[in-house]
Formats: structure tokens, sequence, C-alpha cells
């Protein structure tokens, strides 16, 4: 059976609403909750409140957060119900490795496989709306930052190493949603994927693979200092 690749935030559509599908409609709404920081880092998530907010009875809400129990996204407790998962420097840490133990490679099989069709879709996608002041545009970065990676590992044609990008993106992201360590440089996001895109198109499988190490160490590295900063532990 092929491996079905896990949607990442960008691709949930938590608008259906039919009966059959109410639990995963319930899933789709959390998880965007919870990696876009609408759900803070550590807080306590009231079955009552968000029955009553999604208009659900408990039934699928806890089926919903069983699935992202599993995802690692919630946590539970014993008499204490459901939190969203925190954000710790340990974490974080471990995200950046897992990043760039396997995206330069997939970077680096998506410039061995790529399709004209593929490089011109990620040429389009390489370039970032950016302003690291606008709330509401920075959603709009993330989203267009996630969806330039997401193409890069559907070029490399592995499902199981897209699950892993990214779920890893998702939870990577997450910090700058509550302005911990934003990229400052307009130009910087843009100038590396382009990088990224005209290696792939190359078929240049080393550049490839340095460029996308050094974009993810670079933003890492950002991030992690700034959540030292403000005292995440």
């Amino acid at each position: 059976m092929p491996q079905v690749a896990r949607p990442s935030l960008i691709e949930i559509t938590p608008h259906t609403t039919r009966p059959s599908a109410l639990p995963d409609h319930v899933y789709a709404v959390l998880k965007q909750r919870i990696l876009s920081c609408d759900l803070r880092p550590g807080e306590r998530l009231v079955e009552k409140r968000l029955c009553t907010e999604l208009g659900v009875s408990r039934t699928p809400l806890r089926e919903a957060l069983n699935r992202l129990s599993h995802e690692e996204l919630v946590s539970f407790q014993p008499h204490a119900g459901y939190r969203a998962a925190p954000i710790t420097l340990e974490g974080f840490r471990n995200l950046i490795e897992l990043r760039t133990m396997v995206e330069p490679q997939a970077a680096a099989l998506a410039a061995e496989r790529a399709t004209a069709e593929d490089v011109a879709e990620l040429r389009a996608c390489a370039l970032l709306p950016y302003d690291p002041e606008d709330d509401r545009g920075f959603v709009d970065y993330c989203r267009s930052n996630a969806r330039f990676h997401l193409c890069v590992v559907r070029a490399a044609r592995n499902p199981m190493l897209e699950n892993i990008v990214m779920s890893a993106l998702d939870l990577y992201q997450r910090p700058t949603y509550m302005k911990v360590g934003r990229q400052r440089d307009p130009r910087n996001p843009s100038a590396k994927h382009r990088a990224i895109a005209e290696a792939i198109a190359r078929h240049d499988a080393e550049t490839a693979r340095d460029v996308m190490m050094q974009h993810i160490r670079g933003g890492g590295e950002r991030i992690f200092a700034a959540l030292k900063a403000a005292n995440f532990t």
C-alpha cells in the first residue's frame, strides 16, 4: 500500500462540516490553532469550552484530541486533561537536528528527480511575501514558506520523507507566530529559496543540498537564540 502523506498546516481545510467528517473538521481546526499558537504552548484545553466554541459534542472532540496526542501536539495528564504542546529549547534543538538531517537530502533527491513542471512550481513559490511587522501578512509568509518546502520534498517523490519534512516544519514555525525569532531581512528567505530552486533546475544535487543546509541552520540558530533570550527552557 502506498504511503499517504500527512497534510501540513497549509493544506488543512477545516471547513467541512458533514457529520461523517466532523472529527476530521475538529482535528483540522485544533491542529491549525496549535501550530499557529492561537492555542498557546502549554495552554490547558478545556473540553467544555472547546465544545461550545466548535459547536460539537465531546465524542468528536476527544477523537480529535487523541489524534493530536499521537502527533505529540497535545499531551494528556490524568486529572488535568489535555494541554497544547509546549515549546522547549530541547524540543526546538531536536527539530533543527531533524531538519538538517533530512531536508538537505530531500533537496538533493529533488535535483535528481524534478520535472520541468516541478521546477516551474518551485520558481513560482520561491518569492515570499514578507513584512515582519505585519502579523496578518506574517501568517501568509509562513504558509508560503511551507508551500515552497512542500514543493521541494514532493519533487523528491518520497511520501514518507514528505511526512517527516512537513511535520517538522509545522512545529519549527510555531515560535515565529509568537514573534520569537522572526527573520528581519525580507530579502533573505526569497534569496535562499531562489538559490535552491535554481540548483534543482540545474539538477545540481550537491548545491541544492548545501544551500538547503545553510538555509535551515541559519534560521534554526536565529530562532534558538531568540527562544533562549525569551527565557524558554
